[in-house]
């Protein structure tokens, strides 16, 4: 009998650790996520033609080249890692991805899916799932405006796991129900012609939103264009652009909404609309171009940790080394910071309103200049947040008070040389004027009204052309740099 029982109590230990065990299989790692962030590989945009499964899309049925591929009515699961083919339409179908720990590439060939339900494309599992756009085709996809199960996804192109887009050709993306094409971990754009609409998100990677190449219109009605919100690691919740062109507008959100970090190293984005252009925690400009148009703040650095409208710091950055950035807003702050802006490079034009609320330049914290060409205009200026402190830095500036209309040019000439022209957007009464031709003890002369050789602009910044001066307003002589040389029209 005392056998009997220790049998039975050995038998009932094992049978909960092998409940234990599946419990640990199919749940812990049911969506392919975890902890460690997936690294991009050139390999992952290599393409085997002679290894390629073809899948055939047939209007209401689907036909495909192996049993890797299992066919439901009109929803083709890929079961296997390798390359996939796919071409033709479905009316109202799906393509599901569910292979576990494997690469699995598809390549559009001409692709139009709809679905009444849910996501035409769903990657469920997978380690890593790449979408090639085939040159010269265009690609289709449009979900449901209410999803039978929206535990499952929210987007129009889902992926519970690392997801990539490359190619020459066309991906367009039609998100009725939530967001146009999303990762619930990593999103990478590494090229391609691609067009989103979206309710909420066009386009997010909940992980990381890396763009590479390629070109990108994202519009949202009711959120972000580009969006990456982990809150779990601040290594992660970043957007990265590295090059290609963009155009972005958010009816009521951002343009660019990055948790953690946003860094532009290259790249030529447009924000047409946003409440505002960008907000993250650590905003660092290192190259390209950026112009945007906001109606509230344009660059927002904030943790969200500040609260009731303190001007104390939280932390937060605004870092520009190099590209020219030009932000224009209509009621907020152009360059808003709760925590540090500084500029050591490249051509920063913005322009805050000139009236009611908001300021051409709020910065919490410490405000430096060592580098670039400055031009702040706005009906005010907060500097320091309730210390009142001035800029700091290695280059000379002017700040300039004074009413100056939108229509009316205003000229910087350092050593008989005119090196900032501009034409305020709102007009403004309050203004920053730095360049690195500024030093101590040259001569200066503020100009207002004239003209100038071409009418080229970027945010009322004119260059390559020649001014013919206005009226002379003041001169004297720089004093050393971070302290205001403060001039009175």
């Amino acid at each position: 009998m005392k056998q009997m029982k220790k049998l039975l109590k050995l038998l009932l230990i094992f049978v909960f650790f092998m409940i234990i065990s599946c419990e640990s299989e199919d749940g812990d790692d049911a969506d392919d996520s975890s902890d460690s962030t997936k690294v991009e590989s050139s390999s992952d945009y290599e393409w085997d033609s002679s290894s390629e499964i073809s899948i055939t899309l047939n209007g209401t049925s689907i036909s495909a080249s192996s049993t890797v591929v299992s066919v439901s009515g009109s929803t083709a699961t890929i079961t296997a890692g390798g390359c996939y083919s796919v071409s033709g339409t479905l009316t109202n179908g799906q393509i599901v991805v569910y292979a576990k720990n494997q690469d699995v590439k598809i390549k559009l060939n001409g692709v139009t899916v709809a679905n009444s339900s849910g996501s035409p494309l769903l990657i469920e599992k997978a380690e890593k799932a790449i979408v090639f756009l085939a040159d010269g085709t265009t690609n289709t996809f449009t979900d449901a405006s209410s999803y039978s199960n929206s535990d499952i996804s929210n987007a129009c192109i889902y992926s519970k796991t690392y997801l990539a887009i490359t190619g020459a050709g066309i991906l367009n993306v039609t998100g009725k129900y939530q967001d146009g094409i999303a990762s619930a971990d990593e999103l990478i754009i590494n090229n391609g012609i691609i067009t989103v609409t979206a309710v909420d998100d066009a386009i997010r990677g909940k992980d990381y939103l890396k763009i590479n190449d390629g070109t990108i219109k994202a519009t949202s009605t009711t959120g972000h264009a580009l969006k990456s919100d982990n809150d779990e690691s601040t290594g992660l919740g970043y957007v990265q652009i590295d090059g290609g062109t963009m155009t972005l507008a958010s009816t009521s959100g951002k343009g660019i909404k990055a948790l953690n970090k946003y860094i532009q190293n290259d790249g030529n984005i447009t924000i047409t609309k946003s409440y505002e252009g960008i907000e993250s925690a650590n905003i660092t400009i290192n190259g390209g171009t950026l112009n945007l148009i906001a109606t509230n703040d344009g660059l927002n650095a904030t943790k969200g940790t500040t609260a009731g409208g303190t001007e104390s710091s939280d932390g937060s950055s605004v870092n520009i080394t190099g590209g020219t950035v030009i932000a224009n807003v209509t009621n907020g702050d152009a360059l808003d910071s709760n925590g540090t802006l500084s500029i050591t490079g490249g051509v920063v034009v913005v322009n805050g309103p000139s009236s009611g609320d908001g300021d051409g330049a709020d910065v919490n914290g410490s405000f430096t200049i060592s580098g670039g060409t400055v031009v702040i205009a706005g009906k005010s200026l907060s500097i320091g947040g309730m210390n009142g402190s001035s800029i700091s830095g290695s280059q000379p500036y002017i700040k300039l008070s004074g009413s100056i209309s939108s229509s009316t040019l205003a000229d910087l000439r350092i050593n008989n040389t005119d090196i900032i022209t501009f034409k305020p957007k709102y007009g403004g009464t309050s203004f920053i004027l730095s360049s690195s031709n500024m030093t101590k003890g040259a001569s200066y002369t503020i100009y207002a009204g004239g003209s100038y050789s071409t009418t080229a602009n970027s945010g009322g910044y004119y260059s390559g052309g020649t001014y013919t001066a206005g009226t002379s307003k003041a001169s004297g002589t720089l004093s050393s740099s971070g302290t205001a040389n403060t001039v009175s029209l």
